[in-house]
């Protein structure tokens, strides 16, 4: 692969390790409301836009479920467990950025979460200034995994997808990168996903510290 002219990263489960402390919350305010959202139910959300996991959540426990003020309750939670604790950042993600800075690659967040967790946890893990371009998916038309967050933050950067690359760690990613005719490559994190999306990705680093290696020889 030549040399790419951006990077779109997803956040959640690519960047930062927060799928778990997601999962927590999701599951602790529900509890509030006398519902047991496990393991499976959220599995089903990984990467899925606002209006899918309202779909899931309404399919798993019904129209009593009240979603939007879960929703809300569990981002406030969310925020609250951020300002407190360190964010666990995915190994070899700030050599990426580094490697990006050198080569002169812009730097683009895509992610399905809301625009005030992003912001947040790229302020505080320090890597805000590595990236020209922050677009959530709830400020798209339909989430991931159709490719409108990828194709807006392609606009933003000012390159055309062909020329960007997505970094990935979920089902409904990939198939937003493909969709948006963008080259991916898969971060397996909570779960594997279907071997046939797997194959719609350019290939699979089981870390981000690989990237740049494959990268570089693109560009040699």
């Amino acid at each position: 692969m030549d040399i790419r002219k951006a990077l779109i990263f997803d956040m959640d489960g690519t960047m930062f390790d927060t799928e778990p402390i997601s999962y927590r919350c999701w599951r602790d305010v529900s509890a509030r409301y006398g519902f047991d959202l496990d393991r499976s139910v959220f599995d089903r959300m990984l990467g899925r836009d606002n209006l899918r996991i309202r779909a899931i959540c309404d399919d798993a426990f019904g129209p009593d479920y009240p979603y939007d003020d879960i929703c809300r309750e569990k981002v406030a939670l969310q925020l609250e467990y951020y300002r407190s604790h360190a964010i666990p950042i995915k190994p070899g993600l700030l050599h990426v950025l580094h490697y990006a800075r050198e080569k002169g690659i812009a730097c683009a967040v895509a992610s399905s979460s809301p625009r005030t967790l992003i912001e947040y946890l790229l302020d505080k893990t320090g890597v805000a200034p590595f990236f020209s371009v922050v677009q959530s998916g709830e400020e798209a038309a339909h989430g991931k995994p159709d490719p409108d967050v990828f194709l807006m933050a392609c606009d933003k950067a000012r390159v055309s997808p062909d020329q960007a690359l997505v970094l990935e760690d979920s089902e409904s990613g990939i198939l937003a990168a493909h969709a948006a005719g963008i080259p991916s490559i898969w971060i397996p994190d909570l779960i594997t996903i279907p071997k046939d999306v797997q194959d719609l990705a350019w290939t699979c680093c089981y870390s981000l510290e690989e990237v740049p290696g494959l990268l570089a020889k693109g560009d040699s």
